[in-house]
């Protein structure tokens, strides 16, 4: 930029002749960049436009010319002793301008460090906030896993407990966290936005209404769905749906909590979430998520623990690609036994799931497992009996109960109703039965035990057709009759005949083997009870129906098992409507 030199009252081409300053019209000058010596400015232009190297007056003795680019300062000799500074005339002009950018920089700086100490403060409080309302984990991550081996596995609470208590509802997350038992908690998200704990992106299965979960609003949710009770008994009240941000507010920094997205459109509103409210969460939450998820880089970018779950199919290659983002791999109960070793072998530590049975956990902690997620965790992280004298007539589920399917409301054990109250029943045929774990394994006295129950038929099957009991089995694993098991054990039947029988029945065989004669006793009578002792001594044992005299086996010399398992079985009957039915089942010590 050309700076304008003269046209002021002091830019004039001037003599000191004495004590005056003489004008001097027509004078020519040199410009300089120094009061002395320095370099000659020829670079100029005058008022016109034209280039010139030097400055002449005007006839009254101004002066007035354009500097060379960027010049703000010059000297200007006329010959007449000594160089005159002038200084360009626009520079108030330009100064002005100067002073506006200043301005309008200084201005956009301010605002732009306001803004960023407004954010610095609000990340500030907000994080202070989160220190006082959310609570440290009381138990970390990595503090609680420290020392976990397969010898003494960490277990979890699948779905909340959900073979015990509605899953994934409030009840169910409360009584395994007052256990002890960190929660695995699956959530799907509505129409609004926000987070619902629950594992199906459907209502159908596990609550009173139909229909993708995300077509449901917050209060359409909050107000009118309930959580199903199927497999545990109407002595259950149905539950409401509860909120992630309740059950974190609730548990967050308490319990470990393993934390899943189920549908692909809740990732994204669950890490907002977790983002924006919880900064505390990677302490005590692990990032739960199945081998295809594409959430592993924002997890671990956050500091979440991660433990990956696997098909049955999932290949070695596929595990290699991700395991840099994995701190636990999950296997399926279903694997075989290679699998598993395989994926332990791998060198992380290795949850399964679904873990139901006490012979699954032995199973899989066998091969090195170090995590079991059950959905009845109380069960299957003990070794003893919960109790020895049914309460059936309260119609609630107890633990340990194992059908031969799991999970499936279907097999699961049927509370009958008024006037039945207190007679169970399974309503599934044929051969089918109902493992009652929560008395088991059962504790012998020093003369054996008894297991003393109540049968009946409201409606008289076949003559042949039986209903009974079994016992005396090693492990959980489910009995069905006339099928091979794995384990063996005995199973008492009475006939619709009347006829009263014991059986062993051995592990891989599909057919029993009878102990003892056939007694025949009075035939059953419809929807009348019936009641029976089984007696077991360290080197007999005994069947006898004690709702009449001397209907016995008698005490049987076999010790070929001794296991403390037993259940209910269905035995041969074919039609569901004329299934046994028990109640008022006692251990008692011999």
């Amino acid at each position: 930029m050309r700076h304008l030199f003269g046209g002021s009252t002091s830019d004039y081409a001037m003599e000191r002749v004495g004590n005056q300053l003489l004008l001097r019209p027509g004078a020519t000058g040199t410009v300089w960049d120094a009061v002395t010596g320095g370099t000659q400015l020829t670079d100029l232009i005058d008022i016109s436009g034209s280039p010139i190297e030097s400055v002449a007056a005007a006839i009254d003795g101004a002066v007035t010319f354009y500097g060379p680019d960027g010049v703000a300062a010059c000297f200007v000799d006329f010959g007449y002793g000594r160089r005159y500074v002038m200084v360009p005339a626009d520079v108030v002009a330009s100064f002005a301008g100067q002073l506006d950018g200043l301005v309008a920089e200084a201005a956009d700086d301010a605002t732009a460090k306001a803004t960023s100490a407004k954010e610095a403060a609000i990340t500030a409080a907000a994080s202070s906030a989160a220190a006082l309302y959310l609570p440290s984990a009381v138990t970390t991550v990595d503090d609680y896993f420290q020392g976990a081996t397969a010898l003494t596995p960490r277990f979890f609470a699948h779905r909340g407990g959900g073979m015990v208590r509605p899953e994934h509802t409030l009840v169910g997350y409360r009584a395994s966290a007052a256990q002890g038992f960190p929660l695995e908690i699956s959530v799907n998200v509505d129409a609004s936005g926000e987070l619902w704990c629950i594992h199906d992106t459907t209502m159908d299965r596990t609550t009173n209404r139909t229909g993708n979960v995300n077509s449901y609003t917050t209060e359409e949710i909050g107000q009118q769905a309930l959580t199903n009770k199927d497999m545990l008994g109407p002595g259950w009240a149905a539950q409401p749906m509860v909120s992630l941000r309740q059950v974190l507010d609730e548990f967050l920094g308490k319990v470990i909590i393993l934390l899943e997205a189920k549908g692909n459109d809740a990732v994204v509103p669950l890490e907002t979430l977790l983002d924006t409210y919880y900064p505390h969460a990677p302490n005590s939450v692990i990032w739960k998520a199945h081998i295809g998820t594409a959430s592993l880089p924002w997890a671990k970018s956050r500091g979440y623990r991660t433990w990956v779950y696997l098909d049955v199919g999932t290949s070695d290659a596929t595990m290699d690609g991700k395991d840099s983002l994995v701190d636990y791999w999950g296997v399926q109960t279903t694997f075989t036994d290679l699998r598993v070793q395989q994926v332990v072998a791998r060198g992380k530590p290795v949850f399964a799931w679904p873990v139901y049975r006490r012979s699954q956990a032995a199973r899989l902690t066998g091969f090195g497992v170090v995590g079991i997620m059950a959905s009845d965790p109380r069960y299957v992280s003990t070794a003893l009996p919960q109790r020895t004298a049914s309460r059936w007539d309260l119609q609630v589920k107890e633990s340990g109960g194992t059908p031969t399917i799991d999970y499936d409301s279907t097999y699961a054990l049927q509370f009958a109703p008024a006037p039945d109250v207190g007679w169970v029943s399974i309503a599934a045929v044929p051969n089918q039965s109902y493992g009652l774990g929560t008395y088991c394994p059962i504790q012998a006295g020093a003369g054996g035990y008894r297991i003393s129950f109540d049968m009946k038929h409201k409606v008289l099957p076949a003559s042949t057709l039986h209903g009974g009991f079994y016992f005396g089995k090693v492990g959980d694993d489910a009995y069905r009759f006339g099928t091979s098991n794995t384990t063996g054990g005995y199973h008492m039947v009475l006939r619709a005949s009347g006829d009263m029988q014991l059986y062993r029945h051995t592990a891989g065989s599909t057919t029993g083997t009878q102990i003892g004669s056939t007694i025949a006793t009075a035939a059953p009578v419809a929807d009348t009870a019936m009641s029976f002792q089984i007696n077991v001594t360290p080197t007999t044992v005994e069947l006898k129906r004690t709702d009449g005299a001397g209907w016995t086996t008698g005490a049987i010399a076999d010790t070929t098992y001794r296991g403390g398992y037993c259940g209910l079985s269905n035995g041969s009957v074919t039609d569901v409507t004329t299934r046994p039915y028990w109640r008022r089942l006692v251990i008692t010590q011999l």
